[in-house]
């Protein structure tokens, strides 16, 4: 099994690449992007927004092994629990050794605490990351993501390059 689910912190966070999947398909075509783009570093595999809530964290931990079964390349993945303290505690016991947990959240603290116990990372909010969704239409910008991290450091829920041409509106 390739995948790292070890904590982040292993890490430096500038060598990871995010990219956010929605499906199994997804993963897969991310990892291979990032194969053919002749990406060195780790991928960084993030479920949708607030994913607890609305797939379940073993929805994640099905991708996340099926991915692990065939993938080419050792890659982490975080899970995002958007404002859930219980869907972050599953997650946790389910083995997932990142997630997200907005801070607003009066268990926060709590939460925290028992994922270092683990030794185990929580983020208090998501990474930059690529948005891949398919079709493959995004598989270029992809490309240009793990090649030349063109969007890293957009804000996170602005993740999708802007590709459309630029007009002369000074006529």
């Amino acid at each position: 099994m390739l995948t790292e689910n070890r904590p982040l912190f292993s890490y430096s966070s500038a060598s990871i690449r995010y990219v956010c999947v929605h499906d199994l398909a997804g993963a897969h075509m991310a990892l291979q992007v990032a194969d053919q783009a002749g990406y060195a570093g780790c991928v960084g595999l993030l479920s949708p927004q607030g994913a607890v809530a609305f797939m379940g964290v073993g929805w994640w931990q099905a991708l996340v092994s099926a991915l692990a079964e065939s993938a080419s390349r050792t890659f982490v993945h975080v899970l995002d629990c958007g404002s859930s303290p219980a869907g972050a505690l599953m997650a946790l016991r389910c083995g997932q050794q990142a997630a997200i947990l907005r801070p607003q959240n009066p268990q926060y603290e709590a939460v925290s605490a028992l994922y270092a116990q683990q030794k185990a990372e929580l983020l208090p909010q998501r990474p930059s990351s690529f948005n891949f969704i398919m079709p493959l239409s995004g598989i270029s910008s992809l490309v240009g993501y793990f090649a030349h991290g063109y969007c890293q450091h957009q804000h996170p829920e602005n993740n999708v390059p802007d590709t459309r041409q630029k007009k002369d509106c000074s006529i």
